[in-house]
């Protein structure tokens, strides 16, 4: 007994030993999943389309070469239910009660979508107000909702969050946004005031994406979880500045004028007694789409379980302004991310001894439409919740070269940043916070759907010190991919790319979750975190 009880601790130690050891990732792997993730014959990974059923098979007999078992009672694909809505284009808003009517464009001037699965909705005379930020925040003394009843109204609100637009440390969080400054959270809380509709007046420095983002994002079909019986707006979506400006100006406002009176508490609504009239017709139709989910089965404690995702969907094809199809091959959002998660489940799966813990690779879908695959995996999880130990995520890798840093999604908050901090120094490198906390990037991958129900998580980021470059160089990178590429047809393959930061990036995301999958510990929020009671109710014992 005493000599199995040495041979099992010498196990241990040899694995504790294996996993602080970087393994090599594999250029040409990586660059070959890539050019095939986003060539044409992938059609830009739309749900729903021929390009997803060739990509979720793609994956999918990627895990299987590399001897990893199906996640989901011997299959690879966990279903998730979807409602694909696509709105004519052919339409506009129309705004009455001004001197002159007003009318404003589908495409150039506002881009909106329903999240009711209906051949056709309108608005009707639904008087316009706006609601500044439309936060409401008793941790923060804020509620611009104060003092009306916004039934059957339309709001218009600011994108971002007072503490950007001021940049006040002691406002929100400073520039950092939180949550409160994100679409997807103004759209929740409009419904829950009982809205008809919501615009949000588009800034690209505010939302962090140009005017073409939005376009390309929003139009064509649009994916939503099925809704079931729950109150959902009639409308939701975008005023470029400039139409924005110009219904301002018909309400004898500016909004220059209105928008500063929305970074203080004591801002109530203005009715801008105009009233806006629109009717959206679309095509409406169910469908299945899928996360691909695959496990390398832990050897002492396989019913715990690390996870790492990366999104396989992108846009698809639409058509462009000259009316041909345009592919969005999307291969820096998320080739990339796909790539780097089959050399993850490659080097897992071949790891001798196995980690104590299970760890899980999922391939999420329509992260693009608002981390509706994330979604429905945090409410439909394959391990109880519980039992997963952290998410760590990835979403657009490094293709410009090796740093001396790393970055993460956000801010520091909870131990699992801490343990990736050690890896990053135990590599000679240094963690920071997010390099443009303005942005909002926390909140705009996939890991958010953990973090909301409790579960750690994080997304890495690229560096901003790269290694042969003057300061600065790195960030002019990633800022001309934002405005060139992200989103639009140009996110293509460029057998140029420097992988080089990519493999550290994989390197810092391995030995990160093999410690995790080796340790008996439990990642915790800080106390401050805003995601500490989902996990402390979930009441994890120490394992």
């Amino acid at each position: 007994m005493r000599r199995s009880a040495l041979l099992l601790t010498l196990v241990l130690c040899v694995a504790s030993a294996q996993a602080l050891e970087p393994p090599h990732f594999d250029q040409a792997r990586i660059r070959a999943a890539v050019r095939a993730l986003s060539s044409d014959a992938f059609a830009g990974r739309a749900p729903g389309s021929a390009g997803e059923q060739r990509t979720i098979d793609y994956i999918a007999a990627q895990f299987r070469r590399y001897g990893l078992q199906p996640a989901n009672h011997g299959s690879f694909f966990q279903d998730v239910p979807m409602v694909q809505i696509t709105a004519d284009p052919d339409t506009a808003l129309d705004v009455s009660g001004a001197d002159a009517p007003l009318r404003f464009k589908y495409g150039s001037d506002v881009i909106v979508t329903t999240p009711r699965p209906l051949a056709s909705v309108s608005l009707t005379d639904s008087p316009l107000v706006f609601v500044g930020y439309g936060i409401v925040a008793p941790e923060y003394q804020w509620n611009d909702y104060a003092g009306i009843d916004v039934k059957g109204k339309t709001v218009v609100m600011l994108v971002n969050d007072p503490g950007y637009a001021t940049e006040d440390p002691a406002l929100f969080h400073g520039k950092a946004m939180t949550y409160y400054g994100r679409w997807t959270y103004k759209y929740e809380e409009a419904t829950r005031q009982g809205a008809a509709g919501v615009l949000l007046v588009h800034d690209a420095g505010s939302a962090g994406y140009p005017w073409e983002v939005v376009r390309n994002s929003w139009t064509g079909p649009n994916d939503e979880l099925p809704p079931g019986d729950a109150y959902q707006l009639q409308i939701h979506g975008w005023l470029s500045h400039e139409a924005a400006e110009r219904l301002f100006a018909a309400a004898g406002q500016k909004l220059a004028a209105l928008s500063a009176a929305a970074t203080r508490r004591d801002f109530r609504p203005v009715e801008l007694k105009l009233n806006a009239s629109m009717t959206l017709h679309n095509a409406v139709h169910s469908i299945v789409s899928h996360n691909v989910a695959a496990i390398a089965r832990g050897s002492r404690h396989p019913e715990q379980v690390v996870v790492y995702t990366a999104h396989w969907d992108h846009f698809g094809t639409k058509s462009g302004p000259d009316g041909k199809p345009q592919i969005f091959h999307g291969a820096v959002d998320n080739g990339t991310g796909i790539a780097g998660l089959l050399e993850l489940a490659r080097t897992f799966s071949s790891s001798k001894p196995a980690p104590a813990r299970s760890v899980m690779f999922i391939a999420t879908t329509s992260e693009e439409q608002g981390l509706l695959g994330s979604a429905y995996y945090a409410s439909h999880p394959l391990f109880p919740l519980a039992d997963t130990v952290a998410n760590l995520n990835m979403d657009v890798m490094d293709t410009y070269g090796a740093t001396r840093d790393l970055t993460v999604r956000g801010q520091f908050m909870s131990t699992l940043d801490d343990d990736l901090r050690q890896t990053v120094q135990s590599l000679g490198l240094k963690l920071l916070p997010d390099a443009d906390p303005a942005k909002g990037y926390y909140f705009r991958a996939d890991h958010f759907e953990f973090a909301k129900v409790g579960v750690p998580a994080l997304s890495i980021y690229q560096g901003t010190d790269y290694a042969g470059h003057p300061a600065g160089w790195g960030m002019v990178q990633q800022q001309a991919y934002t405005d060139l590429r992200y989103h639009k047809p140009l996110d293509t393959y460029d057998a140029s790319w420097d992988l080089a930061g990519m493999q550290q990036q994989l390197q810092v995301l391995y030995l990160t979750g093999r410690q995790l999958a080796e340790d008996d510990t439990w990642p915790t929020w800080y106390t401050d975190s805003p995601f500490r009671a989902a996990r402390e109710a979930q009441r994890i014992a120490p394992h």
